[in-house]
């Protein structure tokens, strides 16, 4: 298993490892998957991963929110007490302060972003690659989970989940010209698109070099950068901001990644919780937190 910071942990549950920020596991239940379970594009099956899944985070397996992502901003809002409809809807931001659902994204290579408001135990889930990034994903959960549950930024703690790297994310000119495009950004291109990789690709580079394609030079793209300053900008304290730093194609024998498997790749997920150890008075007994930590010299 790849080696983590202080902030995150592995923890063990049914079908093996997952990955679990510690500081963010105090306010809601969560974990961030790798190449199991198998997670199936298509409808739930009994007993398949989707199941487990559910299971595992104490939910029914319809209550698992699946939207259809479709690379935006748009942002679904479930509140407790809704009825849960038969599909989820299209979308790439869930915010809820809704026990019954665990909202999750699915990635191979796209950035998963989980948060948790400490005061109403409201989370989001937000699936944020490039264009997510190009667009401020980050900062438009934040802002769903003002507008919907009066979460305060400064009590939302934000974990980001393994995704490609910048050490491995070269991308093109078109996608340099989408940042460029945005002022928001003007201050901070230069720290998240760089000319050299920002450390050493475990498999080399995966992908063609977009020079053959377009003519110019390939960029390196730091969406952890980009996602983290912008969460900043939204008004969450740099330290309630946790960055796993796993890159999928480095780790590609852990995690799926499109840039490696292209059309092939599998997904994982990072799902929440809501509730679950919100601030609350002493006579309201959390739920466990699923699973317990892995001791790394029993894989």
């Amino acid at each position: 298993m790849p080696p983590v910071n202080g902030a995150f942990e592995w923890i063990r549950l049914p079908w093996g490892p997952a990955l679990r920020c510690v500081p963010l596991a105090a306010i809601a239940d969560h974990f961030f998957t790798g190449r199991q379970p198998v997670l199936l594009r298509e409808g739930i099956r009994p007993g398949d991963g989707w199941h487990r899944v559910a299971l595992s985070m104490g939910v029914a397996p319809r209550a698992v929110v699946r939207l259809q992502q479709v690379h935006g901003s748009g942002v679904v809002v479930i509140s407790a007490g809704d009825v849960l409809p038969a599909d989820w809807g299209t979308g790439d931001i869930v915010v809820t302060d809704d026990e019954r659902v665990a909202p999750c994204v699915q990635v191979a290579d796209c950035v998963p972003i989980l948060m948790a408001d400490r005061r109403s135990g409201a989370v989001a889930a937000a699936h944020a690659g490039w264009r997510g990034a190009a667009s401020g994903v980050a900062g438009t959960a934040v802002a769903a989970l003002v507008s919907a549950f009066g979460a305060d930024p400064a009590d939302v703690t934000v974990a980001i989940g393994p995704s490609i790297g910048p050490c491995c994310y070269r991308v093109g000119a078109d996608v340099c010209r989408v940042f460029a495009a945005d002022e928001r950004w003007s201050s901070r291109i230069d720290r998240w698109l760089t000319a050299e990789p920002k450390g050493r690709a475990a498999h080399g580079v995966p992908g063609s070099d977009p020079s053959a394609r377009d003519g110019m030079p390939g960029r390196f793209l730091d969406t952890w950068a980009a996602n983290a300053d912008q969460l900043q900008d939204a008004g969450i304290p740099p330290a309630h901001v946790h960055v796993s730093a796993i890159c999928t194609s480095c780790h590609r024998d852990m995690f799926h990644s499109y840039r490696v498997d292209g059309a092939e790749a599998g997904r994982m997920i990072g799902v929440i919780r809501s509730g679950a150890k919100r601030e609350a008075p002493a006579a309201s007994p959390p739920r466990p937190s699923p699973g317990s930590p892995v001791r790394p010299r029993g894989y």
